[in-house]
C-alpha cells in the first residue's frame, strides 16, 4: 500500500477530506521554502503539492507565475530541488505530489528525471501541459520507478473522456473547479458538484478539487460536494509573497492559515 492509499483510507475512517496546500519549491528563496513546507506539515497538511518552478507556467495565474519567477531567481535548479525534497521527506511521511511542466522533465530525460524523483521521496507527478495521449513514454518511466500518475479533468470534459483519463491515473484525479488558470476567487464554481457526480459514475479514484479555492467556506463546500481532497494554492502563495520579507512572521502566518483550512475538512 502506497502513501496515497494509506492517507485516503485513514482520512475516510476519520470522516475527513484531505487538505493539500501548494507552494512553489524555492519560493521565496531556498531556505525559506523549506520552512514554508514544514509549516504546512506542522499545521496538519495531509498531502503536499509542490510546484517545480518554470519560466512559462501556462496553467498558472499571476500569483503562482510570480512565485516561479522568485524561485528561479533564488537559484532553484534540479540539484537543489531534489535536495529540498529529501529534507522534507526526512521530516514527514505524508505523500508528496509535484506539479510541473513538460520542459522540466524533458531537460533530464524521462528515465533520469523519474529515478531522481522517486529516489528523493516524491510520490506522484502531474505534468500540467502533457495530456495522457502524449505521455506514454513518461508514464512508462513513472511506472518503472513506481511513481503515481495524476491528470486533470474539468467541467467540460465529456464523461467518456473522464473515464479514459481516470484509467491512466493511479494516485488521484485533479479536478479543476473552474475554467482558466490558478488563482483566488470570491465564489466557488457551481459546477463542482455536478463534475464530481459525473466522475463518480466512471471511477472510484480519489477526487481532489483545485483552482480558485480561497477560503475555509470554499473548503467546506468542496467537502460537502463529495470530494476526497481539496487543494489550496494561490491563497497561500499570496501570503508567502506578502510576508516573505517580514522577519519571523511567514511560518506563523502560514501555520495559522493552513490550520483553519484543515479544520474545514472535518465533518
Amino acid at each position: 500500500m502506497n502513501r496515497y492509499q494509506k492517507t485516503f483510507e485513514s482520512l475516510k475512517s476519520r470522516k475527513e477530506t484531505a487538505f493539500i496546500p501548494f507552494a512553489v519549491a524555492g519560493d521565496p528563496d531556498l531556505e525559506k521554502s523549506e520552512a514554508v513546507f514544514k509549516a504546512y506539515i506542522d499545521a496538519g497538511a495531509d498531502i503536499l503539492e509542490i510546484g517545480y518552478p518554470f519560466s512559462d507556467p501556462v496553467a498558472d495565474g499571476p500569483v503562482n507565475q510570480r512565485a516561479s519567477q522568485r524561485a528561479i531567481a533564488s537559484g532553484l535548479n534540479h540539484s537543489r530541488f531534489f535536495s529540498l525534497i529529501k529534507k522534507l521527506r526526512s521530516y514527514t511521511d505524508i505523500p508528496f505530489g509535484v506539479l510541473l511542466y513538460a520542459n522540466t522533465v524533458n531537460h533530464l530525460g524521462y528515465s533520469t528525471f523519474c529515478k531522481k524523483t522517486a529516489d528523493s521521496g516524491i510520490d506522484s507527478l502531474l505534468v500540467a501541459d502533457m495530456p495522457p495521449e502524449e505521455s506514454s513514454g513518461l508514464q512508462k518511466a513513472m511506472r518503472d520507478c513506481k511513481l503515481g500518475r495524476v491528470f486533470i479533468v474539468t467541467e467540460l470534459t465529456p464523461v467518456d473522456r473522464m473515464k479514459y483519463i481516470c484509467g491512466q491515473i493511479d494516485s488521484f484525479v485533479y479536478v479543476v473547479s473552474r475554467l482558466g488558470t490558478t488563482g483566488t476567487a470570491a465564489k466557488l464554481s457551481s459546477s463542482v458538484t455536478d463534475t464530481i457526480r459525473k466522475l463518480k459514475s466512471v471511477t472510484d479514484k480519489p477526487l481532489a478539487i483545485g483552482f480558485g479555492i480561497s477560503t475555509p467556506e470554499h473548503v467546506r463546500s468542496v467537502r460537502k460536494s463529495g470530494a476526497d481532497a481539496v487543494i489550496v494554492g494561490s491563497a497561500l502563495v499570496s501570503l508567502i509573497e506578502s510576508h516573505a520579507e517580514k522577519t519571523g512572521s511567514l511560518e506563523s502566518v502560514l501555520h495559522k492559515k493552513v490550520s483553519l483550512f484543515k479544520a474545514a475538512t472535518r465533518f
